[in-house]
């Protein structure tokens, strides 16, 4: 499989991350980006990497949507995120707060 991105912001975004890769069948890599300076210091950003899963491109999509509407919904401001884009292998590019199941598949595949 190739690398699949997710870019994370809002003040929960590392650990949004590391939770998403700590999800059975995903394995991957986290980097916290912080070289974007006209960004407000109140953001954090992260970018998820899923490099290898055992998941089939639904069940991976079906995780990715729920993780996402689980940390969207969250109370406490320090464990929120904002925004989720997702980038395919081939440079797809889709926005989790607007995206259904079957748009991540495909993006996914």
């Amino acid at each position: 499989m190739d690398n699949i991105q997710l870019e994370i912001e809002g003040q929960g975004a590392i650990a949004a991350a590391e939770e998403l890769l700590s999800t059975g069948g995903i394995q991957g890599q986290l980097e916290p980006t912080d070289d974007e300076p006209e960004r407000d210091l109140a953001t954090i950003t992260a970018i998820a990497t899923i490099a290898s899963l055992t998941l089939t491109a639904i069940e991976l999509a079906e995780k990715i949507y729920g993780w996402y509407q689980a940390y969207r919904q969250r109370q406490d401001a320090d464990k929120r995120i904002e925004k989720v884009l997702l980038i395919g292998k081939d440079g797809q590019r889709i926005l989790l707060a607007d995206a259904s199941v079957e748009q991540i598949r495909r993006i996914l595949e």
